[in-house]
């Protein structure tokens, strides 16, 4: 798979709630160096989520209501019309920058890339562990999921 031909079908999922000031550094990163990617931003937002979204050209799904970042993962998979999804969340923690070396792995013969931080990387101690025990709940509840 050529990495270079990737972008016409990608698309960029960012949950994202109450967020503007995120995505407003963020988008214009992305929209720059993705012009061609579908970029999608599910929102139960109340703030100028919305506003900032439109003026990058985004695809906004908006829930009704928060219905929390899982929800928003599911419906911005769900809504994508990419063959490759990345996911990035809104919040400045994941960069722009990293997309090209995730998509390289593609075109090695992975069939999914996963972006990993290291412990140190957390924004604090308790984050780290609240983190862990998300993940631990998650596991568990979608062991029946296909």
């Amino acid at each position: 798979m050529n990495v270079t031909c990737q972008a016409e079908s990608l698309s960029i999922v960012i949950p994202a709630r109450n967020e503007e000031t995120g995505l407003s550094r963020k988008l214009p990163v992305i929209r720059n160096k993705y012009s061609n990617a579908e970029i999608i931003v599910d929102d139960g937002s109340t703030d100028k989520t919305a506003k900032i979204c439109e003026s990058f050209n985004v695809r906004l799904i908006s829930h009704p209501y928060f219905m929390g970042n899982e929800a928003a993962i599911k419906t911005g998979a769900r809504a994508a019309k990419g063959e490759i999804l990345v996911y990035m969340d809104a919040d400045g923690q994941h960069y722009p920058d990293d997309i090209p070396g995730l998509l390289s792995k593609l075109s090695e013969g992975c069939y999914i890339v996963v972006g990993a931080r290291y412990s140190s990387s957390q924004a604090s101690l308790c984050r780290s562990f609240a983190n862990k025990i998300f993940n631990l709940f998650q596991r568990h509840s979608n062991q029946g999921e296909p």
